[in-house]
C-alpha cells in the first residue's frame, strides 16, 4: 500500500506543476506576440476612420475582426499565465486531498477553477491563428480589389484561408478527442461559463460579479459595433447603386 501511495504523490508532485508550469511559456509567448500585434496594424485601422472608398466592405471587416481577435488572444493568454502561476502557488501550499487516480483527476478535483487554464489557452490560440490569417489578407493586399490581379489574389486568399482553416479543424480535432472530461471544446466553455456564473450568482463574490457585468457588456458592445458596420455597408452599397 505504500509504495502505492508514495507513487500517487510523486505523480501530483510531479505531473501536475509541470502543467501548469509548462502552459505559462507558450501563453507568454501568445500574450506577448498578440500585444505587439495590436498596434502593428496602425495605418490599416487609421484608413478605417478616413475611408474614401479605397477599402473593400471585407477588407474593412478583416481589419475589424484582426483587432477584435488580437485583443482576445491577449486577455486570455494572460489570464492564462496569471491562472498556472496561481494554480502552481496552490500546489507548493499542499493544503489539499494529494491523492487520486491520475493526476488529470486530482487537478480537475480540487483545482476545477484553474483547471480551466486549458480552455483559457485553447481558446487564445484559436484567436491568434485567426489573427494570423487576417494580417496575412491585409499586408499583402490579398482582398483589395484589383482587376488585373484579381484572379490571382483570391487564389492566394483562398490558399492561405484554407491552409490555416486545415490547421485549425485538425487541432480543434484533437483537442476535442483528449479533452477526457468534455466531449468537445464548446463542452467545455459551457462548463466554464457555468463555474464563473455560479461564482457570480449563487457564491456572489463581488469581483466576479464586476467581471461577468463587464464581459456581458463587452459582448453587447461588439454586436453592436458589427451591426453598425453591416448597416454602414448596406448604406454604402445603396448609395453606389444610385
Amino acid at each position: 500500500m505504500l509504495p502505492s501511495v508514495l507513487t500517487k504523490y510523486m505523480l501530483m508532485a510531479l505531473l501536475v506543476p509541470g502543467f501548469f508550469g509548462g502552459i505559462r511559456i507558450p501563453a507568454t509567448f501568445l500574450a506577448g506576440s498578440s500585444l505587439a500585434a495590436i498596434f502593428t496594424l496602425k495605418s490599416a485601422a487609421a484608413s478605417l476612420s478616413n475611408d474614401n472608398g479605397k477599402l473593400s466592405k471585407i477588407e474593412r471587416r478583416a481589419i475589424k475582426f484582426y483587432h477584435l481577435v488580437s485583443v482576445m488572444a491577449f486577455l486570455l493568454s494572460l489570464n492564462t499565465i496569471i491562472l498556472a502561476t496561481s494554480a502552481y502557488t496552490s500546489i507548493l501550499h499542499g493544503r489539499f486531498d494529494q491523492l487520486a487516480e491520475t493526476a488529470y483527476l486530482m487537478m480537475k478535483r480540487e483545482f476545477e477553477y484553474e483547471a480551466t487554464v486549458r480552455w483559457s489557452f485553447l481558446t487564445s490560440m484559436f484567436c491568434f491563428l485567426g489573427m494570423i490569417t487576417s494580417r496575412v489578407l491585409i499586408e499583402f493586399d490579398l482582398l483589395k480589389v484589383d482587376a488585373s490581379k484579381s484572379s490571382t489574389k483570391r487564389d492566394v486568399a483562398a490558399l492561405v484561408v484554407c491552409s490555416v482553416g486545415a490547421l485549425a479543424a485538425q487541432l480543434m480535432s484533437y483537442v476535442n478527442q483528449n479533452l477526457w472530461c468534455w466531449n468537445s471544446l464548446i463542452g467545455m466553455t459551457v462548463h466554464v461559463a457555468k463555474m464563473v456564473l455560479n461564482c457570480a450568482i449563487v457564491e456572489k463574490n463581488p469581483m466576479q460579479i464586476i467581471s461577468v457585468a463587464l464581459t456581458m457588456a463587452s459582448i453587447f458592445y461588439v454586436a453592436k459595433l458589427a451591426i453598425n458596420d453591416i448597416n454602414q455597408d448596406d448604406c454604402k452599397d445603396t448609395k453606389k447603386s444610385l
